[in-house]
């Protein structure tokens, strides 16, 4: 408790991205492997994963901002950074413009999100 409360929930909330990350990660993987389109519960399950990512990662960035290290608070801002490359190349993949290089814009999103919200967990750990 006392590494969660220093750094005001920050590690609590970090874990808990990392969890929705993995989670988002099935949902999103699961639709070409079983070749499933975009319509059904594993886009739904993707696109309800993808906002709470968003929300864990604005609370995440509000609460490293509340501290004063400023590696937490780059971590952090760099975390919602990759958020919001993941959500706007996923915005226009969904959007009707089924293109590779827009997953792949998801895939770096995804991949840096899970990057620099494991940097914001060991952060808050070794501290």
């Amino acid at each position: 408790m006392d590494i969660a409360s220093r750094h005001n929930y920050v590690t609590g909330l970090s874990m808990l991205e990392i969890l929705t990350l993995i989670g988002l990660y099935s949902a999103g993987m699961s639709i070409p492997i079983f070749n499933l389109g975009l319509e059904g519960s594993a886009i739904t399950a993707h696109i309800y994963g993808a906002i709470t990512i968003a929300i864990l990662n604005v609370l995440i960035l509000a609460a490293a901002m509340r501290t004063n290290e400023l590696g937490l608070k780059v971590l952090s801002f760099i975390n919602v950074i990759f958020v919001l490359i993941a959500a706007f190349e996923g915005l226009f993949y969904f959007g009707g413009f089924i293109d590779p290089s827009y997953a792949l814009g998801m895939a770096i999103g995804f991949v840096g999100t899970l990057f620099s919200g494991s940097a914001v967990l060991f952060y808050c750990l070794s501290r």
